[in-house]
């Protein structure tokens, strides 16, 4: 793929948004917000990709899910419909590093199909009100860089022919394209707006015979419009690149 500019929790998260709301569930109550921290950040608008930590209880106290049984943060864009809608309304005008208590009636939760699953059992029960603290804990907008294999060859900076390898996945493991689809490697411009912004910023520095994972918010990807069929809107897009050749801009 030419590209241009412009977490089981996965599954479990996305899908709620598709079970959040039913017309023929009750639709009485709102969402009771409490802030546990206040947080000192930035304040938090629709559109802004979040990393997040949660837990989530049903209204006894009992616990359902948490990010950290998942073993990772859980990253996503407000106010999109990638969450139930209790979140979507409730962490609007929050700030980074504040942690928000909302108590989320059923109807803006997983209404009267609840989160069940094939097997018969159930995560939240039908007709449901739910209780979630929600930590923020940073707006995702800029890429995260992981090195593999750190390389010892020429160094990439902007205005260098890059020949590199790659394959990229979605945060659910999905493989949307990989050079080794094409058996072909894939030969850019850096910094030449030739590839999406998040190339452009995470792949810097590497050098010849280098290995890097990077995390590249939808800001820097393909935003709210995706990729046709691959990559959805607001996807966040998992790469790991190898830098095979640096050709250096001669000017």
């Amino acid at each position: 793929m030419k590209f241009r500019a412009l977490n089981l929790l996965t599954v479990f998260l996305l899908t709620i948004g598709l079970t959040a709301c039913d017309s023929s569930s009750s639709e009485e109550g709102e969402v009771v917000i409490t802030d546990l921290v206040e947080g000192n950040g930035q304040v938090i608008d629709p559109g802004h990709t979040l990393i997040t930590s949660y837990i989530g209880r049903f209204v006894d106290g009992t616990v359902f899910d948490t990010s950290e049984e998942h073993g990772e943060d859980w990253i996503f864009t407000l106010g999109v419909g990638q969450v139930i809608e209790g979140w979507d309304e409730g962490l609007v005008g929050m700030k980074v590093g504040g942690t928000r208590r909302l108590e989320i009636p059923s109807h803006m939760a997983f209404g009267k199909n609840g989160q069940c699953f094939s097997d018969g059992s159930c995560a939240v029960p039908p007709n449901t009100d739910v209780v979630y603290e929600i930590s923020v804990i940073d707006i995702f907008d800029e890429v995260i860089v992981e090195e593999i294999i750190l390389g010892d060859g020429e160094i990439a900076e902007n205005s260098d022919v890059l020949f590199v390898e790659y394959i990229g996945q979605l945060r659910d493991g999905t493989v949307f394209d990989a050079t080794a689809l094409s058996g072909s490697e894939f030969v850019f411009t850096l910094g030449a707006g030739q590839v999406i912004p998040g190339w452009d910023q995470g792949i810097l520095g590497m050098k010849v015979g280098g290995k890097r994972r990077i995390k590249i918010p939808p800001v820097l990807g393909y935003g709210a419009f995706g990729a046709g069929s691959a990559i959805p809107p607001f996807a966040v897009l998992l790469f790991e690149i190898e830098l095979n050749q640096v050709i250096k801009n001669s000017n």
